[in-house]
């Protein structure tokens, strides 16, 4: 049987101790468990070598962007003119930077590790009272395959996430400014400026379950095959391309396939529903976390015919749900509930640990036998 990798034991073990710690001894968030965890995952992604499903193209790319790519082509690109550079801009100035400096592409991956990482803890930390428990809701398994694997994305969503706090502020200009990096790393950020004013919607328990209900309904019309034309009029080229490109993708235009997912996703639906009204009284601006929830299962619905689509675009959405909602809501409920959700949260960590170690941990070079890192290689 494959098991992931001590390093990632020891996350596990380390996250399980202090959620516990900060949920039913401290009853608060304590700052050096965050810090803890956040240098562990940093070690732990930013130095792996040969790890992760897209770790071989990555790799390829550090090169290739110092070879055939000019400074020129990236700044153009970062003013939305005219080049022939198909990779967002401000990744491309990192790879080169790192390569020209003659540095291994093992600090570019610390690099973005790092960014990432500090950007999503830093927005966890300043609005989850359980931040331990977030972390673990990002450990297992969301790191695996953002920051360890589509870590163009990855960086893109947290960039999304942590300009969270000018959408609670209504600074717009800094929300967009925060936007415009997030497209320098991955064009699925496009997806998340709605966001600033979606906050702003009344929602209530009913409203919630009616908007997945008709997600859910229209997901077979494929009603997003209307937006290539919407996105070839309002974005640049290449957000259009990529979307129009996936459509009819031969591998992952297809149907999400149901399964465990659709089990834990109507788990979390069950809770944010059941707790919504604790939720709001309790914790400051849960409303706008909400609503950002919410809009990211329904995306997840309605892209649902389109597995790229259903899988991509919705991730800094879906953030709010399992990292900012689910943890806010075990804070805000009473004692009881308290114990069973920390239960029910723990028992499916535990078996996504397993479950994951032997599956895609393993294929994805995360596990025992198979992990390599700089610092200890």
């Amino acid at each position: 049987m494959h098991i992931l990798h001590p390093i990632f034991i020891v996350i596990f073990l380390f996250l399980a101790f202090a959620s516990y710690y900060e949920v039913f001894r401290l009853e608060k968030k304590q700052p050096i468990f965050t810090w803890i965890a956040g240098i562990l995952m940093v070690v732990a992604v930013g130095f792996r070598i040969g790890v992760g499903a897209d770790y071989p193209v990555y790799k390829q790319l550090f090169t290739d962007f110092s070879i055939y790519v000019n400074y020129s082509d990236v700044f153009d690109k970062a003013l939305f003119l005219k080049n022939n550079l198909e990779i967002e801009w401000l990744f491309v100035l990192i790879n080169k930077l790192v390569f020209n400096f003659g540095f291994p592409f093992y600090i570019v991956t610390f690099i973005m590790a790092l960014i990432a990482m500090s950007l999503k803890f830093s927005a966890i930390y300043q609005n989850v009272e359980f931040p331990a428990l977030a972390l673990m809701f990002y450990f297992m398994p969301i790191m695996f395959f953002e920051d360890s694997g589509q870590m163009r994305q990855g960086i893109g969503i947290a960039i999304c996430v942590y300009s969270f706090k000018y959408i609670k502020s209504r600074e717009v200009w800094k929300y967009l400014v925060m936007m415009y990096f997030a497209l320098a790393f991955h064009k699925t950020s496009i997806v998340f400026l709605p966001a600033y004013w979606l906050v702003r919607i009344p929602m209530n328990p009913t409203r919630i379950f009616w908007v997945l209900v008709i997600a859910l309904i229209t997901s077979p019309l494929e009603l997003y095959r209307l937006g290539g034309s919407l996105f070839s009029s309002m974005t640049p080229q290449d957000i259009s391309g990529a979307y129009t490109g996936y459509l009819d993708d031969r591998y992952y235009g297809t149907e999400v396939e149901t399964g465990l997912n659709d089990v834990v996703k109507l788990v979390w639906i069950f809770i944010l529903i059941k707790f919504d009204k604790k939720g709001c009284e309790r914790v400051w601006y849960y409303e706008y976390m909400r609503n950002l929830a919410v809009f990211g299962m329904a995306l997840f619905y309605f892209f649902r015919a389109n597995e790229i689509f259903a899988v991509r675009l919705p991730g800094a959405y879906m953030f709010f749900v399992a990292m900012f909602c689910l943890p806010n809501i075990v804070y805000a409920v009473q004692e009881q509930f308290r114990q069973y959700l920390y239960l029910l949260f723990m028992t499916y960590f535990t078996m996504m640990f397993f479950y994951f170690g032997k599956g895609n941990g393993y294929k994805g070079a995360f596990s025992s036998d198979r992990y390599q890192n700089a610092l200890w290689q």
